[in-house]
């Protein structure tokens, strides 16, 4: 069994290096799945967006046994039942890992335009409540929840095998 891994800031590369540590399993960034065997079973873990996995679908070819993605709500969004169908895992078990964000100063690119827009529209509403101000808070200032604890499902499910 190996973990492979997709992060596009470092917090999902943060628990895939924590899995990794604490179950001497071998890490691979989802670029270098060419050196993975394709009968070796798969634990992947990705960053979401928008409820889709990022990197996913590089490693459909392999025997995927757990899928964890990392976002920076409390809770996978939009919902758990939603991620297994957008990122048709349904069947596989899924881990949601409370990961992080970059301040929004310190995005680049399209990103930062993107959320930019996005932290305006939320500032507009008119029925603002906790969680959206804590969305604003997070986007503008940046947020790490990489935590060890945030692995135990995963560590239970592995040795529960």
């Amino acid at each position: 069994m190996v973990i492979v891994y997709e992060s596009k800031t470092g917090f999902t590369r943060r628990y895939a290096e924590m899995l990794a540590a604490k179950t001497g399993l071998k890490v691979f960034h989802v670029s270098e799945i060419s050196k993975v065997n394709p009968d070796e079973e798969v634990i992947f873990l990705g960053w979401m967006k928008v409820g889709k996995i990022q990197g996913l679908n590089k490693v459909r070819e392999y025997k995927v046994v757990a899928v964890c993605g990392s976002g920076t709500a409390r809770t996978a969004e939009p919902d758990v039942e939603t991620v297994l169908k957008r990122n048709k895992i349904k069947g596989i078990p899924f881990f949601y890992l409370r990961g992080g964000c970059l301040p929004l100063k310190d995005i680049k690119g399209m990103d930062r335009i993107l959320l930019g827009m996005f932290v305006g529209i939320l500032k507009l509403r008119k029925d603002k409540d906790e969680k959206t101000a804590e969305s604003i808070a997070i986007i503008e200032n940046g947020f790490d929840g990489v935590r060890e604890e945030n692995l135990e499902p995963v560590l239970e499910w592995l040795k529960a095998r």
